[in-house]
């Protein structure tokens, strides 16, 4: 454990690893409103020397690193606010597909998600995917008894009419549980949904699990540019066309970087909004270029897996 420091020891800390200051007024007022660990720790990686990680590279500055820390928080707000676009047309579609099928009331039961009955599969197999589906009804009506005093609309709906509709419902649990809704319903209106974007329904499963990883970064105010996703996308036109490298006949970006979530976006976000976030990405890409002098900046892009010309997929 640590010991703690003050904001002052912490710069002359910083000083004696070799970290530059322009303007330690600057600094301090920056560690005081977003703290050290969020600042150093999560952004100095490509700046610290390679050969003695507890020194910096020669003429690295504080706020070279800042600059990182914010550029990170200005596409977290941009990247967001489009995943917000695509999760709310996403709502929608479950919940109308659905309800269409199985009605408004008592639609929570194991029967109307595809339990995998009489598919062929083995035992063990049938026994998991009916645990799924108990464990993600109980996960919903805990969604519901949560919120029945935090959502006035989920209050109305139960004091009123003793029930929640889905469509109203969607309204009320995260994209993650969204996604396993999804994943776990019949395949027959999976496919209604996925035609919306005239994608293949284990394609638009993926998709969704990408943007889920990428939301909680977001909303959470985690370190986005080189975050690694553990589940990778299928190929797409879109790897083709901006000519990502292969190892072994794999793409090297675009599977589970933050170029993934672009190809994602791409896939599922109306042209026009997608074409507007990826000229402000590409705004904020040139501000930070100006900012970074100590390490070559593409660096940064690479660990976000932006190839050269990515913002051609607009494009695409």
């Amino acid at each position: 454990m640590k010991e703690f420091k003050t904001y002052d020891e912490q710069i002359e800390l910083l000083k004696s690893r070799g970290l530059k200051f322009e303007d330690e007024k600057f600094a301090l007022n920056k560690l005081q409103e977003d703290n050290y660990y969020s600042i150093i720790n999560g952004y100095k990686d490509l700046f610290l020397d390679e050969e003695d990680g507890n020194k910096f590279k020669n003429n690295v500055t504080f706020e070279e690193i800042y600059s990182l820390f914010e550029f990170d928080r200005n596409i977290k707000s941009i990247f967001l606010k489009n995943i917000l676009v695509v999760e709310n047309i996403l709502r929608t579609l479950i919940a109308y597909n659905f309800s269409e099928k199985y009605g408004n009331d008592n639609y929570l039961k194991l029967d109307n998600f595809e339990t995998l009955k009489n598919s062929g599969c083995n035992k063990k197999k049938y026994q998991e995917r009916i645990e799924q589906i108990q464990k993600l009804i109980c996960n919903m009506q805990q969604d519901i008894s949560n919120n029945i005093r935090k959502k006035p609309y989920i209050n109305h709906y139960i004091l009123n009419y003793g029930f929640i509709p889905l469509w109203v419902l969607v309204n009320a649990i995260s994209l993650g549980r969204l996604s396993q809704f999804y994943s776990l319903m019949d395949q027959s209106v999976r496919v209604k949904v996925s035609k919306h974007w005239d994608v293949k329904e284990e394609e638009l499963d993926q998709f969704i699990k990408n943007l889920s990883y990428f939301r909680n970064l977001c909303a959470h105010d985690e370190r986005l540019y080189n975050a690694i996703n553990n589940q990778n996308i299928t190929d797409t036109i879109h790897h083709d066309f901006l000519n990502i490298p292969k190892n072994n006949g794999n793409y090297v970006y675009g599977k589970n970087d933050l170029l993934s979530l672009v190809i994602v976006l791409k896939m599922l976000l109306p042209n026009d909004k997608f074409n507007t976030m990826c000229n402000q990405i590409e705004g904020r890409m040139k501000s930070l270029e100006k900012k970074i002098t100590s390490i070559d900046v593409s660096e940064v892009f690479d660990s976000m897996g932006f190839v050269k010309g990515w913002i051609n997929i607009k494009k695409s």
